[in-house]
């Protein structure tokens, strides 16, 4: 877990946010954040929805694992053929 300190700048105290971390958050330098206290904790969010990137259908699909879909199917055609054991109707 990275640390940062407390600095004093002009009439502010500033906090640094480690590059590592702004990056995950797609965050970069004057992207502004609403910063509220609650307790001991303090919380940076977005002012607006930070856009992390557009992927293509063909990247979507690409990550479907075509084995675990298999499975899944398997799995559901043998509930499928059961027998109703309630009062559901089929």
């Amino acid at each position: 877990m990275p640390l940062t300190k407390l600095r004093q700048q002009g009439g502010a105290v500033v906090v640094t946010i480690p590059g590592e971390i702004a990056s995950a958050m797609g965050w970069s330098a004057g992207t502004t954040l609403i910063v509220t206290a609650d307790g001991n904790t303090v919380s940076m969010t977005p002012a607006k929805r930070v856009a992390r990137g557009r992927r293509s259908v063909t990247e979507i699909l690409d990550g479907i694992d075509e084995q675990e879909i298999s499975r899944f199917n398997d799995d559901m055609r043998d509930d499928l053929s059961d027998a109703p054991q309630g009062k559901e109707k089929i």
